[in-house]
């Protein structure tokens, strides 16, 4: 009995010390300050906002005109001058397929080409080639050419008002280099006037567009 008596004495030691230890820990909760370092200067910081969309790059309006062969060309520089465009006037050039032809006939000789060339000068007429090479076209006068008929016969007629009677139109298939004007960012004035110039030149094209970056 005496070794019951020892055992269920020390199980009662056992839960006395177990109850005061419990009694004395500190609760779980109580330090949590400690790890709380330095929560006076902790700040909330706002979320940065999105990063705004790039703007859709505007693009700056031009005027294409053309194509001008060189005879033409000299003409239409001419013209320009008086809108003082500056550097805003560009140029492209390509080779492109002429199918008519505007030309006074083959003369008899060099001396009766001269001859119609003083008078188309004396009309006013300025733009034109006179052919001195041997062949079928030897001693004609070019005085154009164009892309279709149309344009043809408008430059003709615009010849034939100011007094050139012998000139014609006739097919002929040429390779030429052409020239087309980008004039970039014209005002509402200066196309009003591009679009009246462009009618002294027929055959001609202006369009707007888009200019290249």
């Amino acid at each position: 009995m005496k070794w019951v008596v020892l055992i269920l004495l020390m199980l009662n030691v056992a839960l006395g010390g177990y109850a005061y230890i419990q009694h004395t820990r500190p609760h779980p909760d109580a330090n949590i300050a400690d790890f709380q370092m330095n929560a006076d200067k902790v700040r909330i910081v706002a979320e940065p906002p999105p990063a705004p969309k790039r703007a859709v790059e505007e693009r700056t309006a031009c005027l294409e005109w053309g194509s001008f062969g060189d005879l033409a060309l000299r003409r239409v520089s001419d013209a320009l001058s008086s809108l003082n465009l500056g550097d805003r006037i560009g140029a492209r050039k390509e080779e492109i397929t002429m199918n008519w032809w505007v030309h006074m006939p083959p003369q008899r000789s060099r001396a009766r080409m001269q001859t119609k060339a003083d008078e188309l000068i004396e009309l006013g007429v300025t733009d034109f080639d006179p052919i001195a090479e041997k062949g079928r076209w030897q001693y004609a006068i070019s005085l154009g050419a164009f892309g279709d008929e149309k344009g043809a016969r408008e430059y003709l007629a615009q010849l034939k008002s100011k007094g050139v009677r012998s000139a014609d139109i006739a097919r002929r298939e040429q390779q030429m280099m052409q020239t087309t004007l980008v004039i970039r960012a014209p005002t509402p004035t200066e196309s009003t006037k591009l679009v009246e110039l462009a009618t002294r030149f027929p055959g001609s094209i202006m369009r707007a567009t888009q200019c290249a970056s």
